[in-house]
């Protein structure tokens, strides 16, 4: 509460309500957490002659740009990985290794750009993902995110193919198994193994592991 109270301050002191709605409207922010924590942030980093008001909001708008095209990159990747609506285990870690190399990537921000219904399902669950496992992020709060961007029932298909069990000297056929989950099931425990299962990739018996979008329209 303390340190909301002093962030507070900090963007009070940035300037009047005219020059944080110009910020608004510049940078399509739409939560004031993100600006609060941002100022958090650029206390500690910014030049002294950021201490205008021409400063900050030059300093806000460039991280802001410089996020979006670093997470838009990622997104891009995806798109153009996608191969008849499918996307390969390989390419789906590499996104999530990407994400986790961009060192001031927050969940505001995986809320902000990958919880967005302007991307696919797939984009959607790759923010889920990395919240989960990267930024160590409470599946509950994962689940409200979702909830307030409205993809929570978003769905997707995760698409596993496993070798054959050896019988008696014997190879049994290869096994197909196919399950769609909404995000919001992956925040619980019976979308935990899901994820584990997503986490792993293509190891071990699992030979094959692909994601699609459950729903064509979503």
């Amino acid at each position: 509460m303390l340190i909301h109270f002093k962030a507070q301050l900090l963007v009070d002191a940035v300037g009047p309500p005219s020059f944080l709605s110009s910020i608004f409207c510049e940078v399509y922010y739409r939560e004031k957490d993100m600006v609060v924590c941002r100022a958090l942030a650029f206390s500690r980093l910014a030049e002294p002659n950021y201490g205008t008001r021409k400063g900050w909001k030059a300093l806000y708008i460039n991280q802001h740009r410089r996020m979006d095209v670093a997470i838009s990159n990622v997104v891009e990747f995806v798109g153009s990985s996608l191969n008849n609506g499918w996307l390969e285990s390989e390419c789906y870690l590499k996104a999530i290794a990407d994400l986790a190399l961009m060192d001031d990537i927050g969940f505001l921000d995986v809320k902000f750009f990958l919880f967005s219904r302007n991307h696919s399902a797939i984009i959607n669950l790759i923010g889920l993902h990395y919240s989960i496992a990267s930024l160590h992020v409470l599946p509950a709060e994962v689940s409200k995110a979702l909830q307030a961007r409205q993809v929570a029932g978003r769905r997707v298909c995760v698409n596993l193919l496993k070798l054959g069990r050896w019988f008696y000297g014997f190879r049994l056929p290869d096994e197909h198994v196919s399950r769609k989950i909404s995000l919001s099931e992956l925040t619980v425990a019976d979308g935990a193994e899901i994820l584990a299962i997503l986490n792993r990739g293509a190891v071990h018996e699992v030979f094959r592991l692909q994601i699609s979008l459950a729903d064509i329209d979503k």
